[in-house]
């Protein structure tokens, strides 16, 4: 943001006084030695006729002795007296005892103002003369060079009043419903009747005399008003009446620079704005425009200006709500609006160059903006200066990788963690967070240079050598553990940029990272996935009771990993008709699958269990399934051999034959020769009676 004019003091001419040497002439003396003034000044804000009406009441005494020489006596007079008036002053009328005095008017180097000139007779030694000085202010066009403006519900002029310390008082006079900003602070405003509001202020005069303001009243009620869409946004313009021509193109500018900048900025708007005021109380607060979050609002003066539309645009992401420092999210806010600018093919501003050799200049870190003597002049070298360092920071990176670092900074995420991740108890992001993002996240290698030169105090410089060697270190490490994080409590060391934690962390996890390894070795090897609960246990490890039990569940999950590779090969080998018969009969196949199933669950224990059992039953497999088919044989051969000597055996008969034979006794062999004939059966000699 450009600074305010605030030139028109040195411009000031206070008085003009001529020396008379009685005897031998004389030169000038000093303008201001020997007059006092004494003054009241009230500048009036017409709505009716459009003007600022302004009354200058002097007292001018001249204390200045006649001087007595050894050539001569000297007598000091005075003939006019002189002060700023805005350029463009109409009707200027001086007065003194009822009397018309003269009033000349001169330009000055500065288009806002001129000075003007009231002659009167010789006021000598111990004389006063009192003289009322009026005028009308118009207000001049937009955009011109002369910045008074003057119109309704606005009016932006200098108000100057030409007394001495303590005697000196300034009014300006205005409807109640406009407010006043100013460059002096020490108005205060009082209502003075029903319609109006008097602000006044005194106090000692500024380095050339007289109290100096420039003033800007605003009725915000008092506006031409549009609308602009963007997409689902609606956003409210109130231009000063009459100023189409700004209306128009802030409506262009905000159409175009809102997509741009969601893509330079990497998120998308994030609301908290709703209509872009035309104002000049920015300016005459020493700023070409702000973003006021609680009113939710743009304030811009009237310059067509993209740049600068932009610049406050990208505060919507770009503030003190989510960055640490002011220097961050200025310096940001304009390398954004830049970008915008090209991205819009519309002209792009010259920046101010700076030196880190000003008079001006301050570590950044230093640059609060809080009220000061000095703040506003360390403004003028800050800004600058962290557009500079921004500069140079992300001038060689394309929009892709430039959108990648300024969003996650905008989101709160830490450069150790993946992109993408927000840390739920991230805060905003500090000046660390940022040149360890552009760092980690860009691949820029001259952050710390940059940092050493604009930056960091003397004390935060030492911090760069330790930093240097832990990033080093930790990238080994990182290395080292495969496409694992290194465990929390390291990389919350490094975030936090506490190096002498981060080295004692890293010494105490470092035997850890080879066994990270080791698991996705086995992982690899087996084709099997890593549980998520292995790797969180890693990843999220804080204390050293974490790092401790480390020490036995990663070597545990490698080999359980390798186990159930090894239980689901055997499940899924080819296998000969007797190791399929007893695979299946041990339940080989299914217990493969459950320890599979289990280590995707994360229950290692039990996965390594039942790996180990399946491992065990498999090696049983041939020799059951070769006896089971044995036995089977056997048994079917014995079922044969009861079965051929079921059938061998006589079988007793029955009916007729069987009586015959039990009639006839046994049978004998056949006669070889085939008769039918059998002998008779042998008889008892007894019968009995």
């Amino acid at each position: 943001m450009s600074r305010a004019v605030r030139r028109l003091v040195g411009t000031v001419v206070v008085t003009s006084v001529a020396v008379v040497g009685l005897v031998v002439p004389a030169g000038p003396a000093a303008a201001t030695e020997g007059l006092t003034v004494g003054a009241s000044s009230t500048y009036t804000v017409d709505d009716e006729s459009g003007l600022v009406r302004a009354r200058i009441d002097m007292e001018l005494a001249n204390v200045t002795p006649d001087q007595r020489e050894s050539d001569g006596v000297y007598q000091y007079y005075f003939d006019a007296f002189t002060l700023p008036v805005p350029a463009g002053a109409e009707n200027l009328g001086a007065v003194s005892g009822g009397t018309a005095l003269s009033v000349s008017l001169s330009g000055t180097e500065d288009p806002g103002v001129a000075i003007a000139r009231i002659g009167f007779p010789n006021l000598l030694y111990g004389q006063s003369r009192d003289i009322t000085l009026t005028f009308d202010v118009p207000g001049e066009e937009p955009r011109s060079e002369d910045f008074t403006r003057v119109g309704p519900g606005f009016a932006t002029f200098v108000a100057y009043g030409p007394g001495d310390a303590g005697d000196n008082t300034v009014r300006v006079v205005a409807p109640r419903a406009m407010t006043l900003t100013s460059t002096y602070d020490g108005f205060s405003s009082q209502p003075s009747d029903g319609e109006t509001t008097t602000h006044e202020a005194t106090g000692a005069p500024d380095e050339d005399g007289g109290l100096w303001a420039l003033v800007s009243l605003r009725d915000t009620s008092v506006v031409s008003e549009t609308t602009v869409d963007v997409g689902d946004l609606a956003f409210v313009l109130e231009a000063f009446p009459g100023d189409d021509r700004w209306a128009e193109f802030v409506s262009d500018a905000v159409s175009e620079g809102i997509p741009t900048l969601e893509r330079l900025v990497g998120n998308e708007w994030p609301g908290g704005l709703q209509r872009i005021r035309e104002d000049a109380g920015p300016s005459v607060q020493g700023y070409d425009g702000w973003f006021d979050p609680g009113g939710d609002e743009i304030v811009v003066g009237e310059q067509l200006d993209a740049d600068l539309i932009f610049h406050e645009l990208s505060h919507a992401w770009l503030s003190g709500d989510r960055f640490d420092e002011r220097w961050v999210y200025e310096g940001l806010a304009q390398v954004v609006a830049e970008r915008a600018v090209v991205a819009t093919d519309r002209d792009r501003a010259e920046r101010p160059s700076v030196s880190r050799g000003s008079d001006l200049a301050v570590p950044l870190n230093a640059w609060s903006g809080d009220a000061g003597a000095r703040s506003g002049e360390v403004d003028q070298y800050a800004y600058p200066a962290a557009h500079r360092v921004m500069t140079d920071l992300l001038g060689d990176l394309d929009d892709d990788a430039f959108a990648a670092v300024v969003g996650a900074a905008v989101r709160g995420e830490r450069a150790y963690d993946p992109d993408g991740v927000v840390d739920p108890g991230a805060g905003r992001t500090s000046w660390q967070d940022w040149l360890d993002l552009v760092e980690t996240r860009g691949g820029v290698t001259t952050g710390p240079d940059t940092y050493a030169r604009w930056v960091l105090t003397e004390r935060q410089q030492e911090l760069l050598e330790p930093r240097a060697r832990e990033r080093e270190a930790y990238a080994e490490l990182d290395a080292a553990d495969g496409a694992w994080l290194p465990p929390e409590g390291l990389r919350d060391a490094m975030t936090e940029w506490e190096f002498d934690r981060s080295r004692a962390v890293r010494e105490a996890v470092a035997d850890l990272a080879p066994q990270a390894m080791a698991v996705q070795d086995a992982a690899g090897t087996t084709g099997l996935g890593v549980p998520d609960a292995v790797r969180d246990f890693y990843e999220d490890a804080e204390y050293e009771d974490d790092y401790t039990a480390l020490a036995d569940t990663l070597p545990a999950a490698a080999r359980t990993i390798t186990a159930v590779g090894a239980a689901r090969d055997v499940a899924s080998a080819d296998r000969d008709p007797f190791t399929t018969l007893g695979a299946g009969l041990l339940g080989v196949d299914a217990s493969a699958d459950e320890a599979v199933a289990l280590l995707d669950a994360g229950e290692v224990d039990p996965a390594r269990a039942v790996a180990d059992d399946v491992l065990s039953r498999a090696d049983w497999a041939l020799p059951l399934g070769a006896a089971v088919v044995v036995l089977a044989l056997l048994l079917l051969v014995g079922l044969g051999w009861c079965a051929v000597r079921a059938l061998r055996r006589p079988r007793a008969g029955t009916g007729r034959d069987a009586r015959s034979r039990e009639d006839r006794g046994a049978v004998g062999p056949r006669d070889p020769l085939g008769s039918d004939e059998r002998p008779e059966p042998a008889t008892s000699s007894e019968r009995p009676g």
